[in-house]
């Protein structure tokens, strides 16, 4: 196979425009949009991570032309699969033409998920995120990859699943490839296909095709060759995710199609794919199995510039509507937060927390750095704790804080009772049972607080780091605050008002905000801060408000409780006059 040349970037768009006098080269189509992304180098029209996915992608042709290469492109199996997507008939609107154009954008992730192969002819990618703001024909696309891989790549017994949180959002995709076979009856006849009411069968191979929800414990039996995730980022754990790829272990050539906008954080899979696959377009981490396509602006874009909302709308050439919704969008969003936020996220692409979080989670996320409990022992200049006792039936949690050379360090614990786990586990709601056995969480037995167990370990690490102050809320106390005062613990009230919680949290956001809070990578703490939405008096005071958070955030307020105790301790109570002459007590041996 010869090395693949580009055709310039006028001469590719001049060949989009006039598809039906030729066979259409889409790879040359996909060269050409890559080479002008990354031409873009102000980011005009194109994010960072649509800029670093071009040069990817043709850094990795050269790759496939290479001798011995790992991979290899097959330009004829690109050409047909888009060929065959463009031959599918639009569902919904009104077009200028009955069946579907792919645009550049859609072609250039395309022609990469099925170009590119593996030396025993099987696809290179198996998991393949494709990530843009909403209205950009995600569900459409994704409906014309499932169609195409269930007649273009047959295999024995294949299971071809739309999953998703809910059964109506796993039936949105399912539903639309259904339509487009529907009407096309040729199709139908070329490649053995009968659509059903609630499944989609190819008798010659025995492949089927169907929607299921989220429901991890009633998904047994299933061994998937090809499953998209729409809107991934909605899963609220990785049950379902998990359970699929287990079942699929068997499959020779199976995809993982990830589509979806961004979302509010939440402790399912899409934060860590997410991280996942920034990581290997930075280049940090080499996976020749993951394709990752993102369409979305950048950290520093205003999201109320107009002039950069194409950078997250790669349709919006075609499709006005998108902007003229925008503009609307972005009247409301200018003068209210809480729109501003849904704005952000649905209409830019940028991930953010809960709609009116109080956490600035990208920054949050840079201060990963690791905690060294034991350095932190001998060395730190002081230690202190905050306890939250805020359930007798679900989640406790004990925050630790240190100070070091102008650095805060926090680290913790969890305790939730077995019965919580799985409740929370059958109701898809939180990755406790995940978190309990990677270590993260203690489960302890019954329905409700082993107040024993948390003594324990607190007694424990009371011994461990002489904290010299531990607060907590004196409204939930119970026989476990006066256990722990008998055996010396320091114990301090914490009222649950604005005026602890006020500098305690503003304290807090200047330490992670300016990248001088490191926590590890506390997957728990990062839910609960997550979920944490302020209230505020009249003065613009700032507490935790627990009714309208979006779920647990104990670790986070025992963490704002810790902070609070340690400021305390300064005479003028505040942040400034408590760094202008910190607490020290000295390098313990």
């Amino acid at each position: 196979m010869s090395k693949l040349k580009s055709p310039s970037p006028e001469r590719a768009r001049r060949s989009l425009t006039s598809r039906n006098s030729a066979p259409t080269d889409f790879v040359a189509l996909a060269i050409g949009y890559a080479e002008e992304a990354c031409d873009d180098t102000k980011g005009k029209w194109t994010g960072k991570r649509l800029r670093q996915a071009a040069r990817r992608f043709l850094k990795d042709l050269n790759r496939a032309f290479q001798k011995n290469p790992p991979f290899v492109f097959s330009a004829r199996k690109a050409n047909a699969h888009c060929a065959l997507i463009e031959q599918l008939p639009h569902i919904e609107g009104e077009w200028d033409t009955e069946n579907i154009t792919l645009e550049p954008a859609q072609i250039f992730f395309v022609v990469q998920l099925f170009g590119f192969r593996k030396l025993d002819g099987t696809r290179r990618f198996t998991q393949a995120a494709y990530v843009t703001a909403r209205k950009n024909a995600k569900s459409t696309l994704a409906a014309g990859i499932m169609i195409s891989a269930l007649a273009l790549e047959p295999e024995s017994g294949a299971q071809l699943l739309n999953a998703a949180t809910t059964g109506d959002q796993a039936r949105i995709v399912w539903k639309i490839a259904k339509a487009m076979i529907d009407k096309r009856p040729e199709l139908k006849a070329t490649f053995d296909i009968e659509t059903f009411a609630n499944s989609i069968a190819r008798y010659d191979t025995g492949a089927s095709y169907r929607p299921i929800n989220a429901r991890a414990s009633t998904q047994d039996g299933l061994n998937p060759s090809h499953t998209n995730l729409d809107e991934v980022h909605a899963l609220k754990n990785s049950d379902l995710m998990n359970v699929l790829k287990s079942a699929a272990g068997a499959r020779k050539n199976p995809l993982w199609l990830y589509t979806t906008t961004e979302g509010y954080e939440t402790p399912g899979p899409w934060p860590e794919l997410r991280a996942f696959a920034y990581r290997i377009l930075d280049g940090t981490v080499k996976a020749d199995h993951f394709l990752a396509c993102f369409w979305m602006m950048d950290d520093e874009d205003d999201e109320l510039d107009e002039a950069k909302w194409v950078k997250a709308n790669p349709l919006a050439h075609v499709n006005p509507i998108i902007f003229e919704e925008m503009r609307k969008l972005a009247i409301d969003a200018a003068n209210m937060p809480s729109v501003r936020a849904e704005f952000r996220i649905k209409r830019c692409n940028l991930p953010a927390a809960s709609a009116k979080s109080w956490v600035n989670l990208r920054k949050w996320n840079r201060c990963a750095q690791a905690v060294d409990l034991d350095y932190l022992a001998r060395n730190a200049e002081g230690c202190w704790g905050g306890l939250d006792l805020a359930s007798t039936l679900d989640m406790n949690a004990m925050r630790w804080l240190w100070l070091l050379k102008g650095h805060w360090y926090t680290w913790g614990r969890y305790w939730v009772p077995a019965d919580q786990v799985k409740q929370r586990t059958e109701t898809g709601r939180q990755a406790y049972a995940g978190w309990v056995e990677a270590g993260l969480v203690k489960c302890t037995p019954g329905d409700s607080t082993d107040y024993d167990a948390i003594a324990d370990d607190i007694l424990e690490d009371n011994k461990r780091f002489q904290p010299r102050k531990v607060g907590y809320d004196p409204w939930n106390a119970s026989a476990l605050v006066n256990k722990l005062a008998a055996e010396g613990v320091p114990l301090e009230a914490f009222i649950q008002g604005y005026k602890s919680y006020n500098p305690a949290m503003k304290e807090c956001e200047r330490a992670y905000v300016s990248g001088l809070l490191h926590h590890g990578g506390d997957q728990v703490l990062r839910w609960n801060i997550s979920n944490v939405v302020p209230a505020y008096d009249t003065n613009l005071s700032i507490k935790p408000d627990r009714k309208r958070s979006a779920d647990k955030i104990d670790g986070a307020c025992g963490l704002f409780m810790a902070f609070g105790v340690a400021l305390a301790e300064d005479d003028e109570g505040d942040a400034a006059g408590f760094f202008a002459k910190p607490i020290r007590t000295g390098v313990r041996k």
